[in-house]
């Protein structure tokens, strides 16, 4: 086990040999603070926080093809952070969150002529503030969207019933509740979270997430529906029957900062920002084994990680003007 993180979920199968991990080259260069990667079809699109911008890139050329200039104006730790897009060939819409002058909301951009209309919200009212606004958007197995909020530095939000901060939300593609949400005419899929940064699934379906903690506990959870995950009252795993423990808790900011996540094959990549440094951990039949450290302090800060089409893995890194697309060989 790697010191610095532990497992909490009890005894599990041995997991597979995990994959061989190398750096083979960068894919994007020259980004201004990305968050949020997506791959579609042999391009990438890419959302850069501080501008606003989502670029489109097809090898190593890259166009805007759309803008949200409300999230440009954001502070502290907002801005332009989420995108995904609906699975399904052709899609016609991407799919983004950002902190607008009041809240952090959700809107659909369609695509016209190869490029993104103006945002249509889809669901509003998500605390923003300078720190936690959450931002990340997955779109799950069974088709809707899961959408990963902050407390907003409010820490009362995150189990507070009438709030949609720090909390996991549960929408359809058009923005309405699935009937099958674990509250009626709720969004609400999870709460009790601090902030929410990265979203995925295994090949059984199951929802894992990463949460930052407060300087320390750090999190990885498995996401069961309608459960609470203890903040503001507990962080890791305190074994407490009310709560949710996390299945990886990281003690210290300093190693991890746990954000985006992709699942491959049932391991998990979770970048670390504070942390410069790929997390790997192997997930077997819903319990998290060992977390094992790899390119500590060689890439700076690691904002996000994506499955590329060619099995590759795409890691964002986390610089003003001079982040890039870190191409990971697995196996």
């Amino acid at each position: 086990m790697y010191a610095g993180a532990s497992t909490t979920a009890g005894t599990a199968a041995p997991p597979p040999a995990l994959p061989v991990l190398a750096y083979a080259g960068d894919a994007v260069t020259g980004l201004d603070l990305p968050w949020s990667v997506v791959v579609l079809d042999d391009a990438l699109l890419v959302a850069e926080r501080e501008t606003g911008e989502i670029e489109r890139y097809d090898g190593t050329a890259g166009e805007v093809i759309g803008v949200i200039p409300e999230a440009a104006s954001a502070g502290g730790e907002g801005g332009l952070l989420g995108l995904a897009v609906a699975p399904g060939p052709d899609p016609d819409a991407i799919y983004a969150y950002y902190t607008s002058a009041g809240d952090n909301r959700v809107v659909r951009l369609p695509w016209i002529d190869g490029r993104l209309g103006a945002p249509e919200p889809l669901l509003t009212g998500i605390p923003a503030g300078d720190i936690h606004n959450g931002g990340r958007l997955a779109f799950g197995p069974d088709g809707h969207l899961y959408i990963g909020t902050g407390d907003a530095g409010a820490r009362g939000n995150a189990r507070d019933a009438s709030s949609l901060g720090g909390k996991i939300l549960r929408i359809t593609a058009d923005g309405a509740v699935p009937a099958d949400n674990p509250t009626p005419g709720s969004p609400v899929y999870s709460v009790g979270h601090r902030n929410v940064q990265g979203l995925a699934w295994d090949s059984a379906g199951r929802l894992w997430a990463t949460e930052f903690g407060p300087e320390v506990d750090d999190e990885l959870n498995l996401i069961e529906p309608g459960s609470d995950y203890g903040w503001p009252d507990v962080t890791g795993a305190p074994q407490d029957s009310r709560f949710v423990d996390a299945q990886v808790v990281w003690p210290s900011t300093a190693s991890s900062s746990p954000s985006g996540m992709a699942i491959v094959d049932d391991v998990a990549y979770i970048g670390g920002l504070r942390g410069q440094r790929l997390w790997q951990v192997p997930l077997v039949d819903g319990t998290a084994g060992e977390p094992v450290s790899h390119f500590e302090g060689s890439y700076g800060r690691l904002r996000d990680v994506v499955a590329g089409s060619d099995g590759s893995l795409l890691v964002a890194t986390n610089e003003p003007g001079s982040a890039r697309i870190l191409r990971i060989r697995t196996g």
